[in-house]
């Protein structure tokens, strides 16, 4: 029985994974709603049309530390031991060297230090580990130069896989009656997998099986998105900004990290707190705040990258004709970056206000926003500092960029 379930379920998650990745258009069809594709660029449709529209242009930015200059930042005391546990385990999944030279000089032992200041050893291995994974399995996605990032058929497959690799490895599989728990064995696995394994071990000591759902979930949803992302790249089609937001929201991968947040602070909130609406509006609003500070950092990299599923080129496609520029791209993130701290600050009174009767749960609760804190302005220092951007050439003695696409 327990084994019929299982196959039911992997059934069904096919299904709606089938559904969200719809098989590619026919080649006729394709012709018929696209433009020519650049060879030079791999573009077509509306994201040719938007690229030579950007193309040359400049974007301006303020100096965004003046917005969070009242938020902590601190780096973690393990800082240069994570430096060489993420090269280590860089080392281990990559073989072509000017890849891994790119995604050292990115410097991910820096972002987790920035992330967990005041995490200890045993939850910065599970960080770092799940770090690196997660940048290395989405880059076989977005970086255009990989099988899987040219072939939706390949990209549904790698989900699909991933995911009943996650779903084994967080000890979330049936086992039959009277028998353990089986795990899928590290050199069985692909590659970009191979680091989730020490994620799922690190995992099941740490979390209860609640958590590790919760993780799924939201891993899950992640994955989803990447594949909504990415049919919209191989179509070269821009959503809308509304639509954009949603599809960021989970494509950009902060939300399974927030999911672990309290496994990482060794602090276990009660679930009345966990799934309560201020703890979702402080989930979202930091995952906002993220993805706005990730996209506008990352633009020249994602354009150069034949990418234009970015908050700035979406922001300008959808902008009014008659004001269609990038000072209104400028404004207008300002706008939402601007109401999304406002909309989390929201959040943080109804949080503290429902934990107020008791000491502990007060005192986790804030370590838990403190927290959402670190990962908004580690996000913002990292992508200034880190060498996978190339903000440090675009950065004004003002504190503002000056970012030419």
């Amino acid at each position: 029985m327990t084994t019929t379930l299982l196959r039911l379920a992997q059934r069904t998650r096919a299904k709606l994974l089938s559904i969200f990745f719809p098989p590619p258009i026919a080649a006729a069809d394709a012709k018929a709603i696209t433009e020519k594709p650049n060879a030079q660029q791999g573009l077509c449709g509306e994201a040719l049309v938007l690229a030579s529209q950007l193309d040359g242009k400049t974007l301006h930015l303020p100096d965004l530390w003046k917005v969070f200059s009242q938020w902590p930042l601190a780096a973690n005391p393990h800082a240069e031991r994570l430096d060489g546990l993420v090269n280590t385990l860089l080392e281990r999944i990559i073989t072509n060297e000017r890849k891994l030279k790119a995604l050292k000089d990115a410097n991910f032992g820096r972002l987790i230090s920035l992330w967990y200041p005041d995490a200890q050893w045993p939850e910065l291995e599970i960080a770092a580990a799940y770090s690196v994974w997660i940048f290395v399995w989405d880059d076989e996605v977005d970086a255009g130069d990989t099988d899987v990032s040219n072939d939706e058929e390949l990209s549904r497959a790698y989900y699909q896989k991933s995911l009943g690799i996650i779903h084994n490895l967080l000890g979330l599989d049936p086992a039959e009656e009277g028998q353990e728990q089986v795990f899928q064995d590290d050199q069985s696995l692909h590659p970009n997998m191979a680091l989730f394994a020490d994620v799922g071990r690190g995992m099941r000591k740490s979390t209860d099986k609640t958590q590790r759902e919760r993780f799924f979930r939201e891993l899950e949803n992640f994955m989803v998105q990447v594949g909504v992302e990415h049919a919209h790249r191989m179509r070269g089609s821009i959503p809308s900004l509304e639509k954009y937001i949603e599809i960021r929201s989970g494509s950009v991968g902060c939300a399974p990290q927030i999911a672990i947040t309290d496994a990482m602070l060794r602090v276990r909130l009660p679930e009345t707190i966990m799934e309560c609406e201020a703890m979702k509006a402080l989930w979202k609003e930091t995952v906002v705040i993220c993805f706005i500070l990730n996209d506008i950092y990352s633009v020249q990299k994602e354009i150069a990258q034949a990418s234009l599923l970015n908050l700035v080129p979406v922001i300008f496609k959808n902008c009014d004709p008659e004001k269609q520029s990038l000072d209104t791209v400028t404004h207008d993130t300002e706008i939402l970056l601007r109401d999304a701290m406002k909309k989390f600050e929201d959040a943080v009174t109804s949080l503290t206000t429902m934990a107020h009767d008791d000491a502990q749960v007060s005192k986790d609760v804030e370590s838990f926003i403190k927290w959402c804190r670190y990962f908004i302005t580690g996000v913002l220092q990292w992508s200034l500092e880190s060498g996978r951007y190339g903000m440090a050439k675009c950065l004004n003695d003002d504190g503002s960029l000056t970012i030419l696409l």
